[in-house]
């Protein structure tokens, strides 16, 4: 179980509106900066994944989207916005260093493939509509598989993280 918000359609389409009104370029911009202040470990995984892509900026796009999806979901009546008063208004949790080397250490224990797979089936069961943002976007791009095991990966660190702070505050 996680903590994590289930993205509707309602909200993968406006936030698809959002995208295609501001442009990607602002929209990746105001989300980087967000992240820069409130998860700037997922930032930095997300942006190793996208400078391994054919195209980094068009694949950080597609992440950064997939993170918005995630907080206007958890905050369907209040903006993005770089300026929140602090942390504790961030909806989603903070991916930590640990949660970074325990993702690390699985992927070495497993192997790419099966964290992937596993991956993929977290987001198939708890966020269809997720998936499927994912699934179009790395369906346009020249190397499926690649993009799609970055969007598991970063899912993955949001759902760790979520479920480690759960069990934390408990």
């Amino acid at each position: 179980m996680s903590s994590l918000p289930r993205v509707s359609e309602s909200t993968r389409e406006r936030i698809a509106h959002e995208f295609d009104h501001l442009g990607p370029e602002v929209c990746v911009s105001e989300i980087s900066a967000h992240l820069r202040q409130f998860n700037p470990e997922w930032l930095d995984i997300a942006t190793r994944c996208a400078r391994d892509a054919e195209n980094p900026e068009r694949s950080m796009s597609g992440f950064c989207m997939f993170y918005r999806l995630l907080i206007a979901q958890s905050s369907l009546h209040r903006p993005m916005s770089t300026h929140d008063a602090g942390d504790g208004l961030n909806p989603l949790p903070r991916v930590t260093a640990e949660t970074r080397a325990a993702i690390v250490a699985e992927i070495a224990a497993t192997s790419t493939e099966a964290f992937v797979n596993a991956a993929i089936m977290q987001l198939e069961v708890g966020n269809p509509e997720l998936l499927q943002m994912a699934h179009f976007f790395a369906s346009a791009r020249h190397n499926y598989l690649r993009t799609m095991q970055g969007f598991a990966l970063l899912y993955s660190a949001l759902f760790i993280q979520s479920r480690t702070d759960r069990f934390s505050s408990h």
